[in-house]
């Protein structure tokens, strides 16, 4: 399933729970999504496009889960280091 807000644009956190989320493209990497909801090279509806996005996904616990496309750091939701 691939999360949207009200607006059309990717989800940044799922509902209820507020937990943080990821794309999934088809190639299986990672994209966050401040880049899926950019000018970012990626396509919901190409069926044989690498960049094109699957899936959402919320990050549990992998705080060594990296963007893609601008090779930020996503957010998890139990893993976050402390300050």
């Amino acid at each position: 399933m691939i999360a949207y807000d009200d607006d059309g644009k990717f989800s940044a956190y799922a509902w209820p729970g507020g937990y943080p989320i990821f794309e999934i493209m088809a190639d299986g990497e990672t994209l966050c999504v401040k880049c899926a909801n950019s000018d970012a090279p990626v396509h919901t509806d190409a069926p044989n496009d690498d960049w094109r996005i699957i899936s959402s996904e919320i990050n549990w616990e992998d705080s060594e889960l990296y963007c893609v496309h601008c090779g930020d750091r996503i957010e998890s939701a139990y893993a976050e280091p402390e300050d």
